[in-house]
């Protein structure tokens, strides 16, 4: 049992990544290709710090790989079981809310963004 209890600390820090909205908006950001982090910055409406303060987590945790060019740092998706786990998800609760015409623009948009990424 000692190995079951590992393996579901191990499965319940995973999906504590998926805990944190601004996580998710970088997640997001990232599903069509790698973004230096002043675009993530811009697209996930958070400040500097915020953004690699995150982007390291995720880093860290090998869900992000990330490479220098010149002064920047250029951030990409490495984890497809994550990419995969957080589409469901997302599709899954948006689908899920009052189906209202802008709400189903939005699930459409987001299945999109979601769905280039791949």
């Amino acid at each position: 049992m000692d190995e079951l209890n590992k393996v579901f600390e191990s499965v319940a820090e995973y999906f504590g990544l998926l805990s944190e909205p601004s996580r998710l908006k970088i997640m997001h950001c990232l599903c069509n290709g790698e973004r230096a982090v002043n675009e993530v910055v811009e697209a996930a409406g958070l400040t500097q710090a915020n953004a690699s303060r995150h982007l390291n987590l995720l880093y860290r945790a090998g869900v992000v790989g990330r490479r220098r060019e010149g002064s920047q740092v250029l951030y990409r998706l490495v984890d497809p079981n994550f990419t995969d786990l957080c589409r469901t998800v997302c599709v899954s609760i948006a689908a899920r809310e009052d189906g209202n015409a802008p709400r189903r623009e939005s699930l459409r948009r987001l299945e999109n963004d979601l769905s280039s990424g791949r």
